[in-house]
């Protein structure tokens, strides 16, 4: 490449300070030189802020640190890192994960693509992710694409699975933030909006490692957590025409869905009933209210949940959280 644009790589951790030491170890094996490493701490109780600390005199280049006295959220501290951003093109790593040695090489080298190569409507580079045993987080092990190909954001939900890697352009970020109302909220929340009209290509190249056991891992709780977030990502996630091209078997299961989660999250009916449009122009959906207030309390009385929007709300206000920068 004729230019080397610098990359900026965000990463949340709270509590993964064994984690965090096989991602700076990828960050360091990179081909690619010319990043910089957004890091925020959710008020880790463990060696997390001494380790990234130790890390920064290390390693060569710029690492932004955001460090919250107490927990307060991915969704919290990535709005932070959001806008300290410098570079053009902008990546995220959970502390978990891990990056191939060749990532930021492999997806940089696809933005020279004549397709989208100053196209005003591309919205980034997908790469695949694998777990830590080899199989593919982002396909179905059958569908893995041989080649590279363009796509819009439509029809990248109906070629992906899981999770992949957005290599995008950090502009498509700007003035964009997740909604703060739980620890967590769905990055489609956030993605649905970053990406509403862009296009994509997508490689089968192998960006990242993800270790799906992992401690505090959502995927594999045995809890629900986050039930707050989750009500309002389904509620900015489904909009009038995604709620009607859905069958009806799968509209029944988003509303029981939804029902449930605001009845955990603490939200009132009429509140939640005017925060997804569906519903406001479909009363009859209201009658499955029942049906998830069922759900709702065989899931209290196993215990089945936990309500982290309440530690949340008590957090938010309170924290204290101070940003560093080392290797300017």
């Amino acid at each position: 490449m004729k230019t080397k644009p610098l990359i900026s790589i965000l990463t949340s951790s709270w509590n993964r300070e064994k984690y965090l030491k096989k991602l700076t170890e990828s960050l360091k094996k990179q081909s690619y030189k010319n990043f910089e490493w957004i890091v925020g701490n959710d008020g880790s109780d463990d060696g997390t802020d001494k380790f990234i600390r130790d890390f920064s005199k290390k390693s060569k280049f710029k690492i932004t640190y955001i460090n919250s006295s107490m927990r307060v959220g991915k969704a919290k501290l990535t709005n932070i890192m959001l806008k300290k951003i410098s570079g053009k093109y902008t990546i995220e790593c959970d502390s978990d994960d891990y990056l191939d040695s060749k990532a930021l090489e492999n997806l940089l080298y696809l933005t020279e693509d004549k397709r989208i190569k100053n196209n005003k409507n591309f919205g980034a580079i997908v790469g695949q992710n694998i777990s830590t045993n080899k199989i593919s987080q982002t396909f179905k092990t059958n569908k893995i694409p041989k080649n590279i190909e363009l796509l819009n954001w439509n029809n990248l939900h109906k070629k992906i699975d899981g999770d992949a890697t957005f290599l995008v352009l950090s502009k498509n970020y700007k003035n964009k933030q997740y909604l703060e109302v739980d620890f967590l909220i769905t990055e489609s929340s956030l993605l649905n909006k970053v990406f509403k009209n862009k296009i994509f290509l997508l490689t089968p190249k192998i960006i990242k490692i993800m270790n799906r056991n992992a401690k505090n891992s959502v995927t594999f709780s045995k809890k629900m957590r986050y039930t707050r977030g989750s009500a309002y990502c389904v509620a900015i996630n489904e909009t009038k025409k995604n709620f009607n091209s859905k069958k009806l078997t799968l509209k029944i299961k988003t509303i029981l869905h939804f029902w449930r989660y605001t009845l955990h999250g603490d939200l009132s009916f009429i509140k939640a009933l005017n925060m997804v449009k569906p519903l406001k122009n479909n009363y009859l959906y209201s009658l499955l209210y029942p049906i998830s207030y069922i759900i709702y309390l065989i899931d209290l009385i196993f215990d089945k949940v936990e309500k982290t929007h309440i530690e949340f709300e008590k957090n938010i206000k309170i924290a204290k959280i101070k940003t560093e920068i080392f290797n300017k």
